[in-house]
């Protein structure tokens, strides 16, 4: 799959995706944000670009991925699936369902994101073992200064709740070796009968139990699937198809140390089979990826300041953010952006004077030294002008 480069600013394409980077030979570290890049390169190919940023406070809801479009932004998966599905250009990728598939598809895509998404999480964030070697490391090379001492744990803490309530956050401590226990028998020390390891038979049953849900969930889906290329029988690959894909694919293609998960994977070639096809129906061999944005440090210093956004060009793909209704809104908060501008920098004069008059109303005799060193200055230069009239007299 290639990839271009552009240095153009994200006005040059008026649909930008921002996701998670790239690690290893994911298409990113994140399924939401693969499933992303996978429904817009199947609904609007050649008509995106993608920024790869790792800190999610540049999103507007501190989440990643999420979708630019103008002064318009989208934020998580289904938001970004529900905006593109609006524009009149994007190809309908669920239109050869019927009603009641349609329906159940929905169930379904919340059902993936839902159990699909904890096993994922629990790989990532749960099991120490990868916690420790690859995903805190990961997050780190990815993540600037000062975001990499914080960002890591806080997004762990946020899975943790979720994790908690389904019974897959299980962070055993690193085991200690123990000592050899004995006791004091006639003044000798003699060697106890050493007792059952009641935390390994624990740990086995919980890894266990971690199994047999992702079983459950793969059983599913893989009737579901059947013979056919895709679910439901469709002759394309659907929203659900791009959702399973994309979390297949974070499984098949991170190198974990504990692939707790993923080995239950194993027994279900039919689903790996399916997560290629998807991949192929959306990257074509020979076709190109789409566009790709370098994201600066200086975009991200722009981002902490209300500096209005350059207007997107227009074009078929920017017709929904043309209408009147748009326009009026975006005047608007044009004007709410000015205004604010404007205020901070009358506030900031006003402070300014006020202290500066504070100043010399409480501090006379240092005002009366300015002027005396300042009129001192200009006897000075008085004196040295005429000495240099005395000279060219001379």
């Amino acid at each position: 799959m290639s990839e271009s480069k552009l240095s153009p600013s994200p006005a040059s394409h008026s649909l930008v995706l921002h996701l998670w980077p790239k690690h290893d030979d994911l298409l990113s570290f994140d399924p939401s944000s693969v499933a992303a890049l996978l429904y817009l390169q199947l609904t609007l190919p050649g008509q995106f670009a993608v920024v790869y940023c790792a800190n999610p406070d540049l999103s507007p809801s501190g989440q990643l991925p999420f979708l630019t479009h103008g002064l318009y932004h989208a934020s998580g998966l289904s938001p970004i699936l529900s905006y593109v599905r609006r524009l009149h250009n994007a190809r309908n990728v669920d239109a050869d369902l019927s009603p009641v598939q349609t329906a159940q598809l929905t169930a379904r895509v919340a059902h993936v994101e839902s159990n699909y998404g904890d096993l994922i999480n629990h790989s990532l964030y749960s099991l120490q073992e990868n916690w420790q070697t690859v995903t805190r490391p990961t997050l780190i090379s990815m993540l600037p200064v000062p975001q990499r001492y914080y960002v890591p744990a806080r997004i762990r803490s946020s899975h943790k709740a979720r994790l908690e309530a389904v019974e897959l956050w299980d962070v055993p401590e690193v085991e200690e070796e123990p000592e050899e226990q004995r006791r004091v028998v006639f003044g000798k020390r003699k060697r106890l009968r050493p007792q059952p390891d009641v935390h390994h038979f624990k740990r086995t049953f919980e890894r266990e139990k971690v199994v047999e849900k992702a079983k459950a969930l793969f059983d599913v889906y893989d009737r579901l699937l059947g013979d056919h290329t895709y679910f439901m029988g469709s002759e394309t690959p659907t929203t659900l198809d791009v959702v399973f894909a994309a979390h297949t694919h974070i499984l098949l293609n991170l190198r974990l140390p504990d692939l707790l998960v993923a080995s239950a994977l194993e027994s279900y070639p039919r689903l790996v089979t399916h997560c290629r096809a998807v991949m192929s129906a959306a990257f074509p061999p020979h076709a190109p990826a789409p566009p790709t944005i370098q994201h600066s440090w200086l975009s991200s210093l722009r981002s902490l300041f209300p500096w209005p956004r350059p207007r997107p060009a227009h074009s078929a793909a920017s017709a929904l953010a043309s209408s009147p209704e748009v326009q009026s809104v975006e005047r608007r908060y044009r004007l709410w952006r000015w205004g604010f501008i404007a205020g901070s920098v009358l506030a900031t004069t006003g402070y300014l004077f006020l202290a500066v008059t504070t100043f010399i109303a409480q501090n006379p005799e240092v005002v009366a030294q300015i002027r005396a060193a300042a009129e001192m200055g200009v006897e000075a230069t008085a004196i040295e002008a005429d000495d240099d009239e005395d000279e060219v007299d001379e």
